[in-house]
């Protein structure tokens, strides 16, 4: 689990640092505080395990200069996400882990060179998924070749650990053939679907029965949820439902490490929030991974706050704001949140008081 992380020149952030991340870290504050941008930074440093997004189909670096605008790939547009646009230094992603420090570094170099690398204890420059390496950002610079490391023992679970890092955002929902080709087979030959079915029935549909392919005029065939009476395609499910779906195959098929959830209340009515909500918390507990999620809604902190005690999980929320272009954090226990509700003050508003 990650405790902490600290973000340097990377998009809008100069310089930030949380600390005291939950097994439920719940990121709030308003529009451009850096939310995302701290979604983006983990899901960045992921690519050091594995360059390819295998859910989405695309080069993580690519789909990270892309998300947000459309505006090119990372070998054409990397540029962009450096502060300042101040590419001479490398962005710099920090994390901690079971007391241990990781430092990670992107480098102004094409995807060909696998540019997210890990500075270790030597001031090696260490590409997990390769085995590449530079003995220092010296030699980097110098040009000096890259030498063949390989990965021994003691990276390999930092490997895995990266490895198992999955982000879930909106436009997710409008990849829906990609989830199938991804999720499916790895749900079905170990029968996982049950355990879908058995999500779906008990928290969005009681007449949920399996998952099947409908033939379309298309040629294609689409996946859908059957039920006591009929089968409906999952793009015509409600929100709620298409949302726990999607998510629900995606976990069990990745079996994630770090769940990264950016605005889980997009779309979603406030029942079926709470619905989505528990479904999520009730994986990460009976799964162990950690849930990191960024959010607009008062409705999701209040609604986390009772789970998280029915569930016995710890959680937290960090209000999210930049000063000076300097990322910081405070840190509020969902008890914290509805002392200051009771108060009158909403937590998302803290920059107004």
């Amino acid at each position: 689990m990650i405790s902490g992380i600290r973000i340097t020149r990377f998009r809008g952030v100069r310089d930030g640092l949380l600390e005291e991340l939950k097994q439920l870290t719940v990121l709030i504050g308003k529009n451009g505080a850096g939310k995302s941008t701290v979604l983006e930074s983990l899901y960045l440093i992921s690519a050091c395990a594995n360059s390819k997004d295998e859910v989405r189909n695309v080069s993580k670096l690519d789909y990270v200069v892309g998300r947000r605008g459309g505006r090119g790939s990372w070998d054409g547009s990397r540029r962009m996400l450096w502060y300042m646009g101040d590419f001479e230094q490398p962005i710099e992603i920090q994390i901690d882990v079971k007391g241990k420090t990781f430092k990670f570094l992107a480098l102004d170099l094409p995807t060909s060179y696998y540019p997210i690398r890990l500075l270790d204890e030597t001031g090696s420059l260490i590409n997990l998924e390769t085995g590449y390496y530079w003995r220092s950002v010296e030699a980097f610079k110098a040009g000096e070749p890259q030498m063949v490391r390989g990965v021994g023992d003691e990276l390999l679970e930092v490997k895995r650990f990266l490895g198992g890092f999955l982000l879930i955002d909106w436009l997710l929902s409008k990849m829906l053939s990609n989830v199938e080709v991804y999720a499916w087979p790895r749900i079905l030959t170990k029968r996982l679907d049950k355990r879908v079915i058995e999500i779906i029935r008990e928290e969005f549909e009681p007449e949920a029965e399996g998952l099947t392919y409908i033939p379309g005029a298309e040629g294609f065939n689409y996946l859908a949820l059957q039920t006591t009476k009929t089968a409906v395609r999952v793009d015509d499910l409600g929100d709620g439902a298409k949302a726990a779906l999607i998510s629900s195959m995606l976990i069990l098929a990745y079996k994630p490490t770090i769940l990264l959830v950016e605005e889980p209340e997009l779309h979603m009515h406030p029942a079926g929030l709470y619905t989505y909500t528990r479904f999520l918390m009730r994986l990460s507990k009976e799964m162990g991974f950690q849930i990191i999620a960024s959010t607009h809604s008062i409705e999701f902190v209040e609604m986390a706050k009772a789970l998280s005690k029915d569930l016995g999980i710890e959680s937290t929320v960090l209000y999210i704001e930049r000063e000076n272009d300097e990322l910081k954090a405070k840190s509020f226990s969902l008890d914290d949140v509805e002392a200051l509700r009771k108060l009158g003050i909403d937590v998302r508003l803290l920059d107004r008081f």
